[in-house]
């Protein structure tokens, strides 16, 4: 029986993302050229700048280049994140594959080095807004890399960032479990 199971991002949260970020360069725009919501700047009773003018058309071109920049970075990474619609954790009956060795690469952890799956919170230096993570026990880390994106080892506990995943990590983590349940009665063998 072939079994597999896999996790995306919240497409809720890449089409937000996408929308800020659309937001921000029409800000940029308006800043910059259209002046409908922000003020143009100072002139005369010629229409000539001012040099009070100059200055806010210096301080609207940089807060412009930084809306544009900050803008086309959400988009970008919102649009991507909805078109590519790359998993960020699969589950099959060879193990667990998770997407934090860098934007494109994976992690894979065969069901055999896996202790045990669960799910946490996490209340950060805050304690505030508890996050939720995904944390899978290895028998052994050595072998698998240190520096990884949305996750970071604790002895031989991986804490995965499992905030925005269209999946709960509690839900995830049972899955997982009865994966790892099954590889150890025999199922996939």
């Amino acid at each position: 029986m072939t079994a597999k199971f896999t996790v995306s991002k919240s497409a809720t949260r890449q089409l937000l993302m996408t929308a800020a970020g659309t937001l921000l360069l029409l800000a940029a725009l308006d800043v910059v050229v259209l002046h409908r919501l922000s003020e143009p700047p100072a002139t005369d009773d010629d229409g000539v700048t001012t040099s009070k003018g100059q200055t806010e058309r210096r301080t609207d071109l940089v807060w412009g280049t930084l809306f544009t920049v900050a803008g086309a970075t959400l988009v970008a990474v919102g649009s991507g994140g909805m078109l590519t619609g790359r998993c960020v954790v699969e589950l099959d009956e060879a193990g667990v594959k998770l997407r934090v060795a860098g934007p494109m690469s994976y992690v894979a952890i065969p069901w055999d080095d896996i202790v045990s799956v669960r799910s946490a919170r996490d209340y950060g230096d805050d304690g505030h807004v508890p996050m939720p993570q995904l944390l899978i026990e290895v028998r052994a880390r050595a072998g698998y890399p240190d520096a990884l994106w949305g996750a970071v080892w604790e002895e031989n506990v991986l804490r995965i960032d499992a905030d925005g995943w269209e999946t709960a990590a509690e839900e995830v983590a049972v899955r997982c479990e009865l994966m790892l349940g099954r590889t150890q009665e025999g199922d996939y063998h």
